[in-house]
């Protein structure tokens, strides 16, 4: 059984969890960290204030170093000294020299970073391939909802009939960024074909509720797609548990519509978020290309699958942007849904049952709180 927070009455709002860039964590490297040196012969020191980087300044002339430039950084509290370190020393010894000067300063050679994407169509195409997505894609069974942002047919690059759109936010902003990407994962022609999409703009885009969508927008967008017929929804969203919400979603589900939701980016520590973790709703996790769960996901027995939702590839006209939260994971396991008429329109346990059956298992053997019951797998024999 999945999670269930104490049911309280009170009404709340669910709050967006919207995609953005994502930070990179590390541990401090050795000294003697291996990597391609952007300017070998260069060591970077990194000073707290000027009294330290004019004693660090000083000692290098005094070592034959060559300064190159100090630019003050006044955001981070830093001054910053590039030189050339003469050939008798190597980084390493250069770093030691520099750092000797002062205890307070920081050096390391000048390394290289490139851009977090594999190269050419590999980058582009490591989601289909983890999936094992057939080639040439798989056609929709019937229309798929979404309970998002609205979608700008523009950003996403399919065509403007393939998306039927409907507001319910009580301001007048309706923002698309959101909804659009998880609509390009949708709509790529290379993963399915005959897509019809449903908008429904839960989301506000303006005032002090800007990034949010309250019950009741969500209550009236599950009614709206419910009366086009749509079977299978998408909810990136995710907030507190909420008793009007739970009975929308089960009325929505007595009349054969499936909800796909995102797992949240709270965190391991996070209590459940919901719709995700009501029990008549599929919960998706996400994970790298090295099958790896994303960092801030949500953790819990309500957790059912995991699909990529790491770096992935979103195509606006001519550029490729990279998108990463559990949000993006989900219209993968949608799409999954919508390409099955086995799937398609059929209680949440079956589903459920039915990709468990044929997940790539992650982690400990068996469902777990991490992964649930594993990494989804695009259906045998999908519609064509």
């Amino acid at each position: 059984m999945k999670l269930r927070l104490m049911r309280l009455g009170a009404a709340f709002l669910a709050a967006l969890l919207l995609l953005g860039c994502v930070t990179t964590e590390g541990t401090a490297p050795s000294r003697a960290e291996s990597g391609t040196l952007f300017a070998p012969g260069e060591v970077i020191a990194l000073a707290p204030d000027a009294g330290a980087a004019a004693r660090v300044r000083a000692g290098a002339a005094e070592a034959a170093f060559d300064l190159i430039e100090e630019v003050p950084l006044a955001a981070l509290d830093l001054r910053m000294l590039r030189f050339d370190y003469p050939e008798t020393l190597d980084g390493e010894g250069a770093i030691a020299l520099l750092e000797a000067l002062d205890p307070t300063v920081s050096a390391g050679v000048n390394h290289a970073y490139r851009i977090a994407a594999l190269d050419e169509a590999e980058g582009f195409d490591y989601a289909d391939a983890l999936l094992a997505w057939p080639a040439g894609g798989c056609r929709t069974v019937g229309p798929i909802g979404l309970l998002d942002t609205g979608v700008d047919p523009a950003r996403v690059g399919g065509p403007g009939e393939a998306i039927v759109a409907r507001s319910f936010v009580r301001g007048d902003g309706v923002p698309a960024g959101h909804g659009s990407d998880v609509a390009s994962v949708l709509l790529n022609p290379d993963r399915v074909s005959g897509a019809r999409i449903y908008s429904a703009a839960v989301v506000e885009g303006t005032g002090p509720e800007a990034g949010l969508a309250s019950v009741d927008s969500l209550i009236e967008g599950l009614d709206w797609l419910a009366a086009q017929g749509v079977r299978v929804v998408n909810a990136s969203l995710a907030g507190p548990y909420n008793k009007l919400l739970d009975r929308s979603v089960q009325q929505a589900v007595r009349g054969r519509m499936t909800l796909v939701a995102a797992v949240g980016n709270e965190g391991a520590a996070a209590p459940p978020r919901y719709p995700a973790a009501f029990d008549e709703v599929i919960a998706v996790t996400a994970v790298d290309a090295n099958r790896r769960v994303y960092r801030k996901a949500g953790r819990g027995a309500h957790v059912d699958v995991a699909a990529p939702g790491v770096d992935i590839a979103i195509a606006r006209g001519g550029d490729i942007r990279f998108v990463t939260g559990t949000s993006m994971a989900a219209p993968f396991v949608t799409a999954r849904i919508a390409t099955d008429p086995t799937l398609y329109g059929q209680p949440a346990a079956r589903i459920r049952s039915t990709l468990a059956r044929s997940t790539e298992d992650l982690g400990p053997p068996g469902p777990d709180p991490t992964f649930g019951a594993g990494l989804v797998r695009a259906a045998p024999d999908c519609a064509r």
